[in-house]
């Protein structure tokens, strides 16, 4: 007899039980995936040493196991509260405490084992599709082979046998706190639920305004920020400001969960009268009340995941972005360089060549970033003319068009206007040894790898200013072939360019009675005061597009499962919460198919009751994210966010469908269909 009542209750939490094992595979499978990645040897030698591909990889897997740890310890607390009656009737029929646990041990265990037998399977299978996502994402100049990895499989393994030891110790630590008292307590909570003392309403109108006042901070970032970071300085200001903002949208959601929607739910409108208007009210004040801390726990971990994932995207969509301000064309040398590899070049003909004339000049001008203060010590800028300005714009089309004022105007091209320029300012004066100029713009400096030249800033002049002012003159080569020509002329490069830092210029400048003092020099300085500065040799576009793509596209790639992985294990705990309360409800609905209430009726309360269980969480978390990347965006600006908006409309439309699919109704209520994840 008591097999069959043990049986009977597995039974029961069959579907709750295949929803666990679908995240446990899912979860093995990414898991041994990223491990068997790390012993891929093709893959390591092919993604370099600047890439870290095994640590970063590493990073990802610990990220899984947390997330399987959280899922896992969370769905067994739901597992063990939602069988109380089950744990009581076994000490009913005299099963001990741990003859209880033992039970509650070996279904975890038999789970745990199948799910980590098939997601090895599958990682197995499919561990050949993640390193072709993994080449692709990297753009690696690989073929991908099968690949299997014992080594893998024992390391996950041993994490699956961590995480469910882990959890065994939680069944017992639960099944100990145990008490047959807790079913009164359970009918005593749900007498509360229904009722709102004035202390409780005051926590509803506070986290409602928790949440105004974390979203309008959001909205207005950009001109709080600068003022916070003109007070603390530059990194302590934004990250004030932005714990500031993720403590009031977390307080206020867990708030909002807890009383605000409760007491807007406590409201009788007219519409409540129709159909199932309050049952669904009620039984929706009752969840609130018992599970505000899941819902809100799952807000605030969707919003931040996507926040993340919004994070790496932007640092991503500008880093790559900023391959074409490094290397313009496809090659950048020095022209002593040059004239060394022309005769080589034969073999990529034809290509496009241009000489870009610079000056070193000693110069001045203040540039204060908000909150590291102003820079007023005189420095190295570089000098380029505008006709030959125009002339690199023709191979460089990102360089914006400049119309000089005057002979006395410039144009400075700065680095800070991809990340920092709502908070950088420009004094509108440089000052030379014998010339004042005014400045007329600041654009972005595409002009190429600032190791290429000596000057911290650069500054466009007209052609007179250009040929008028002393300073130290040297040209760089820019070297533009045709795409299919790439590979050829980089083993030309690696083959004859050493890639050496020369050609030294020392320096000693002053500001003193409003007037520039010192001079700029050839060669490495002798003196203590002297400050050296080195060039490199060149810049080619295939080493720093490769360089940059293998970096981020293995960070994105990391980001963007783990977070995937995260998701699904949240919505399959949110769904196994579903199943559990509909299974617990079926004889509610029988009962009210046998009053005579129509099935489309009730086929509405249950879709009522999806949308709030499912949909309002989403869109909170959902609000969240967007608005933390428009933080994100004010400080690193002209990032494309496009892939996390689109990440944020997929979980929207599964969500949506998972809340609208058919449920169909029969005769027997108890063969309800509830639409899940």
């Amino acid at each position: 007899m008591l097999i069959r009542l043990v049986w009977r209750g597995f039974k029961k939490q069959l579907s709750n039980y295949l929803l666990l094992f679908f995240s446990l595979i899912f979860s093995v499978m990414v898991y041994y995936s990223f491990t068997a990645m790390t012993y891929e040897q093709p893959l390591i030698h092919g993604a370099g040493k600047n890439t870290q591909l095994v640590s970063i990889l590493g990073f990802g897997s610990f990220a899984v196991v947390l997330i399987l740890l959280f899922f896992m310890a969370n769905t067994n607390r739901f597992f063990i509260e939602n069988r109380r009656k089950d744990i009581s009737i076994f000490h009913l029929y005299g099963l001990s405490y741990y003859q209880i646990c033992l039970w509650f041990i070996l279904e975890l265990l038999f789970m745990g084992v199948f799910s980590f037998g098939i997601g090895i399977g599958l990682g197995i299978l499919f561990s050949k599709l993640f390193s072709m996502i993994l080449v692709k994402a990297m753009d690696l100049p690989l073929k991908v082979h099968f690949f299997f990895s014992s080594d893998a499989i024992l390391a996950t393994g041993l994490v699956v046998l961590f995480i469910l030891a882990v959890v065994c110790l939680q069944i017992l630590w639960l099944v100990s706190g145990y008490k047959f008292s807790h079913v009164k307590k359970a009918r005593l909570r749900n007498i509360q639920a229904m009722k709102l003392s004035l202390w409780q309403k005051v926590m509803a109108v506070i986290g409602g305004l928790l949440l105004l006042m974390g979203w309008g901070l959001a909205l207005t970032y950009i001109s709080i920020a600068p003022k916070l970071s003109d007070q603390l300085g530059l990194v302590q200001g934004n990250f004030l400001l932005m714990s500031i903002i993720f403590l009031l949208c977390a307080v206020g959601s867990y708030l909002f969960f807890a009383f605000t929607l409760r007491w807007y739910n406590s409201f009788h409108p007219k519409r409540l009268d129709k159909n199932l208007g309050m049952l669904s009210r009620s039984e929706w004040q009752l969840r609130l009340f018992s599970e505000w801390r899941f819902l809100g726990s799952i807000t605030v971990s969707l919003g931040l995941a996507l926040a993340i994932l919004g994070g790496m995207a932007a640092l991503a969509s500008i880093e790559m972005r900023s391959v074409d301000e490094i290397a313009p064309a496809s090659l950048l040398i020095t022209r002593e360089s040059y004239q060394k590899l022309a005769p080589k070049l034969e073999s990529v003909e034809p290509y496009q060549r241009q000489s870009i004339h610079f000056k070193a000049v000693p110069a001045k001008q203040n540039v204060e970033i908000s909150g590291e203060g102003m820079n007023t010590q005189p420095e190295v800028m570089d000098m380029v003319s505008i006709s030959d300005y125009r002339a690199f714009q023709k191979m460089n089309p990102t360089l914006r068009d400049i119309q000089l004022k005057s002979d006395k105007s410039t144009v400075v091209l700065s680095s800070y206007q991809r990340y920092l320029n709502d908070y950088t300012r420009y004094s509108n004066r440089i000052y030379l040894k014998d010339k004042k100029l005014s400045v007329q713009a600041s654009h972005p400096n595409f002009f190429g790898d600032i190791n290429l030249r000596y000057g911290t800033g650069m500054i466009v002049v007209s052609d007179q200013l250009f040929h008028e002012t002393e300073g130290i003159s040297y040209t760089i080569e820019a070297i533009d072939v045709h795409p299919k020509n790439e590979n050829k002329l980089n083993q030309l490069i690696q083959k004859n360019v050493k890639g050496d830092w020369d050609f030294p210029i020392h320096y000693d400048l002053s500001w003193k009675n409003h007037q520039l003092m010192g001079d700029i020099n050839h060669g490495a300085g002798s003196k203590k005061s002297d400050t050296t500065i080195y060039r490199s040799e060149y810049t080619s576009y295939q080493e720093t597009y490769r360089r940059t793509r293998s970096s981020l596209g293995l960070v994105l790639f990391v980001v963007t499962f783990v977070t995937t992985t995260f998701i699904i294990t949240t919505a399959s705990t949110v769904t196994l919460r579903r199943l559990s309360e509909f299974n617990r409800k079926r004889k509610q609905y029988r009962l009210l198919q046998q009053m005579g209430i129509p099935n489309q009726t009730i086929y509405q309360e249950i879709n009522r009751e999806n949308r709030v269980a499912f949909f309002i969480p989403a869109l909170l978390a959902l609000i969240h994210s967007v608005l933390a990347i428009s933080v994100i965006s004010h400080i690193a600006q002209n990032a494309d966010y496009g892939f996390v908006y689109l990440f944020c409309g997929l979980m929207l439309i599964v969500y949506g469908v998972s809340i609208y699919s058919p449920v169909p109704i029969k005769k027997d209520c108890s063969k309800f269909v509830l639409p899940v994840f």
